[in-house]
């Protein structure tokens, strides 16, 4: 037998792997269903603890489709469109009942300001401009599922924390730009080991309630300041594409002309 697979082999092989990456992401509805679950039952700590994992399976699922061609080896599933399905129950639905669930917002304002949040978040999920040239996000990319367990934990108040979700909600109809953890190339070996260390800090302060830890409400703060500042300066700044890239499409445009 020859040591080298044959091109059906390999062809086989890609449309497995690409299945399996599907399958992967597909387990981020079941995280969905167990974290509306576990809001329903009063369960903060379960409903924190799927939304980090759904946070897991969603950072790594888009690495491996690109890396393994997905979109082109398993063409009849869409894994954009399942994404954005999962997302929109993760990464919003579930956070904005958790937040009226635990009264982390003004009394009397809960249903006003989640309803503003879903409405706005749900407009964004429809985006056809998501995405900078240099892969950052235009407007806050509904990351409630990191940023309501971080508030919840960090013992913000609840007129603080009205604020910050308004304004987030706003940041979604404009180009004011975020950083993608992953697939952001400048400063990515801070900015990875940041979000690591940020999403374990969740984890453990979760495991340990109802003790709040100072230490871990001061690094889940300090690395939500450092993702969004690292988004303003990136909207100041403006693009992050590298000098040679930027440099190709200069001399693209210019021999257009």
């Amino acid at each position: 037998m020859s040591p080298h697979p044959t091109a059906s082999e390999q062809l086989r092989h890609a449309v497995a792997k690409g299945w399996l990456v599907h399958c992967f992401t597909g387990l981020g509805a079941l995280c969905g269903m167990f974290g509306l679950i576990s809001v329903a039952d009063y369960d903060f700590r379960g409903a924190i603890i799927w939304l980090v994992v759904a946070t897991v399976l969603d950072g790594l699922d888009g690495t491996a489709a690109r890396a393994w061609n997905v979109a082109e080896n398993v063409p009849r599933i869409d894994g954009y469109a399942l994404d954005l399905i999962i997302d929109y129950v993760t990464c919003i639905v579930i956070p904005v009942l958790f937040m009226h669930r635990f009264h982390m917002l003004p009394d009397g304002w809960s249903l006003a300001i989640g309803s503003f949040v879903l409405f706005i978040s749900a407009l964004w999920m429809s985006r056809t401009d998501q995405m900078t040239e240099d892969d950052c996000f235009n407007g806050f990319p509904c990351e409630w599922n990191i940023l309501v367990p971080t508030l919840f934990l960090a013992k913000v108040g609840p007129w603080v924390t009205a604020v910050v979700c308004v304004a987030l909600a706003v940041t979604q109809l404009t180009n004011w730009t975020f950083l993608h953890p992953v697939r952001v190339r400048r400063f990515r070996w801070i900015t990875i080991p940041v979000v690591s260390v940020w999403l374990l800090t969740i984890i453990l302060m979760t495991v340990d309630l109802p003790t709040h830890n100072v230490v871990g409400r001061i690094v889940v703060v300090v690395a939500a300041f450092y993702v969004f500042g690292m988004g303003t300066w990136r909207s100041i700044s403006g693009s992050w594409l590298p000098a040679d890239v930027e440099a190709r499409r200069a001399a693209i445009a210019s021999r257009a002309a």
